[in-house]
């Protein structure tokens, strides 16, 4: 498996106060800004002179930078990893190609970035926005790979298309893809990116070959349906996850910079709250667009566990989740749910964890 590959950053902007941003921001989220250019002289200096550590890194221009042409931005362009240029006046930047308006604030910036340094080349960032896409976007992400994560996405999506949503269900867990054995399903991976499962429910699994299309397929999801429900599995490694260019991490970046929602899963016991506090550690770091709540699964009513929950809820405190929810311990209805390949309303729409997840359902909706 290749090494993390941390991106470096260059910087020619003559403006002081969108430079420090710009700057500050990435360097604050793990970027590593070797070095600022004045002018363009300055920086083809700097190319010719480093040549071997240009080519790894990602130059972020303003066309107000003297002596900028699009003619040598081209031809110097071509030396680095990627390109991404910001304006505060597009009428003056016209000439440049694929130029964006400078970024409001740390999150959009970051997300830009981000989606810059997983396309193959330079290109303007469309980050589909709540009021152009039909769809409510969820993920959910396991605190440890016990955390009971693709359970709760395979029912909760189940109970919403019962709801009269209509639901997209996608496993995003591409190391350890679970929906298709849980459910019984087949050739998840061949021909169109999701097949119909139940009324008002679709399946998906995200696969290698599909990332390079996933952006796209990801926005007429968003016009398809009501709801998304992304399974990304264990994300114990999230801050790695973030600055790695693999395709293995494609569906985390496009979740936590798309998503209306992502949603922490962890199992109040010794093992999920440390995990838990590591994770949280990574996110109070990171910016990102979708809002963070969490979910407490497998919750007990013994008082030795009811300890462990204190600990549990103290250690997402920092965080300051959207939202906290709860679900219920019913180890009988999930085995006999794994057993028969099906969901807990088909096996027993009468049980603790199926109405808990019922009224989660619910709840999502907002």
């Amino acid at each position: 498996m290749a090494e993390i590959e941390l991106p470096v950053v260059i910087t020619a902007i003559t403006n002081s106060e969108s430079e420090s941003f710009v700057a500050g921001t990435l360097y604050s989220q793990g970027w590593s800004v070797i070095y600022r250019a004045i002018n363009v002289e300055s920086l083809i200096l700097y190319i010719q002179a480093n040549a071997e550590v240009a080519k790894n890194s990602l130059l972020i221009y303003s066309p107000d930078l003297s002596g900028i042409t699009p003619e040598k931005l081209q031809e110097y362009g071509r030396k680095l990893r990627q390109v991404i240029g910001f304006t505060q006046h597009h009428n003056d930047a016209s000439d440049f190609p694929g130029i964006l308006s400078m970024p409001q604030d740390a999150t959009e910036l970051i997300s830009i970035v981000r989606g810059v340094l997983r396309a193959p080349m330079i290109r303007e960032s469309r980050l589909p926005t709540s009021a152009h896409r039909r769809a409510q976007v969820i993920a959910l992400a396991g605190v440890s790979t016990s955390s009971g994560c693709s359970t709760v996405a395979i029912n909760v999506a189940m109970e919403a298309s019962l709801l009269g949503r209509d639901v997209l269900l996608l496993d995003g867990d591409v190391r350890r893809p679970s929906i298709a054995p849980l459910l019984a399903l087949r050739n998840m991976q061949e021909g169109e990116p999701w097949q119909i499962i139940a009324t008002h429910l679709s399946a998906g699994e995200i696969t290698q070959e599909r990332t390079q299309s996933l952006s796209t397929q990801m926005e007429r999801a968003m016009q398809e349906f009501d709801l998304i429900i992304i399974d990304l599995g264990s994300i114990e490694k999230v801050a790695d996850s973030l600055t790695d260019r693999r395709w293995t991490a494609a569906i985390t970046h496009w979740s936590c910079d798309t998503a209306d929602e992502l949603i922490l899963i962890g199992r109040a016991d010794a093992i999920g709250i440390h995990r838990l506090k590591d994770l949280v550690t990574a996110f109070s770091a990171l910016a990102m667009r979708a809002k963070v709540s969490v979910l407490l699964n497998m919750k007990s009513a013994s008082r030795k566990e009811g300890e462990l929950e204190s600990a549990f809820l103290a250690a997402i405190a920092v965080l300051r989740p959207e939202r906290i929810f709860t679900l219920p311990r019913d180890l009988r209805a999930v085995t006999k749910a794994q057993a028969d390949h099906a969901t807990l309303v088909e096996i027993d729409d009468r049980s603790v964890l199926r109405k808990a997840i019922a009224k989660f359902a619910v709840e999502l909706k907002g």
